[in-house]
């Protein structure tokens, strides 16, 4: 295989939409200038249909050429400025759209939206919507802790990853939670201003984050039940706002 192949061309190029199977195969044609299926299959290590497959798209897209020579068929790839031509006319044509893209979301805005995340992996996406909107919020986040039961691998990632980019947020959080969750107050003091509820009736088994415009996090920590969802409801994030307010007005007055 061609030493082509070890460079970051093959990164670069699957930036821009094509495959990994397709950027060997356009790269080798670039190196070769023409070719017949049968030697890129062996330049690349594809087999021979799934190489025959990817030409046809690439020729329907306009990237890859054909022309028959004593019945046989040689390949060529379009040259490295021709692409980028092809690649600025799509950005061209989307940035054209964009007024009609925003106006099909602005038209379902009001609609409650619900993104289910699984696992450790999904509550770091939760954490980074969450840090993501604090740059542009006015407002606190408002928080309900309920950190007892966290998963070490949860808490490993709070305390070295997510804790350390918290901090760089200028946005402050105000926090409500159980007498339980005090200790949750050891890493979140810098930034939080806390009330503790301290009934025996309040117990929060999981961390439910208002933020954003219309915005709410709910992250389950426990081993048995790592997951969370996002909801976009303007409706349930005024709601729970002034919930929050309400407890807030009357413990901190105390």
């Amino acid at each position: 295989m061609s030493n082509i192949m070890d460079s970051s061309l093959l990164h670069s190029l699957q930036q821009y939409g094509f495959s990994e199977k397709e950027s060997q195969i356009y790269l080798v044609l670039l190196e070769l200038g023409s070719s017949i299926a049968s030697s890129l299959g062996r330049r690349t290590g594809i087999n021979r249909s799934t190489t025959y497959s990817i030409l046809e798209d690439l020729k329907r897209r306009g990237i890859v050429t054909e022309i028959i020579r004593n019945e046989v068929k040689y390949y060529s790839a379009i040259s490295p400025d021709q692409l980028f031509k092809k690649w600025e006319e799509k950005y061209e044509f989307l940035k054209s759209e964009l007024p009609s893209l925003l106006a099909i979301t602005n038209k379902f805005n009001n609609r409650t939206r619900t993104q289910f995340f699984e696992g450790l992996e999904g509550l770091k996406q939760i954490f980074e919507e969450v840090l993501a909107a604090g740059s542009e919020m006015k407002e606190p986040y408002l928080t309900f802790v309920g950190a007892d039961h966290m998963d070490p691998k949860v808490e490993k990632y709070i305390y070295e990853e997510f804790i350390p980019r918290r901090l760089k947020v200028k946005t402050q959080t105000k926090a409500i939670m159980s007498k339980n969750d005090a200790k949750y107050l050891k890493y979140h003091e810098k930034k939080h201003n806390t009330v503790i509820v301290e009934k025996p009736l309040f117990k929060l088994g999981n961390e439910i984050v208002v933020f954003g415009k219309n915005k709410i996090a709910v992250l389950m920590y426990s081993t048995g039940e790592m997951s969370g969802l996002i909801i976009e409801s303007q409706t349930l994030h005024d709601a729970l706002r002034s919930v929050f307010e309400l407890i807030w007005e009357v413990y901190k007055s105390k």
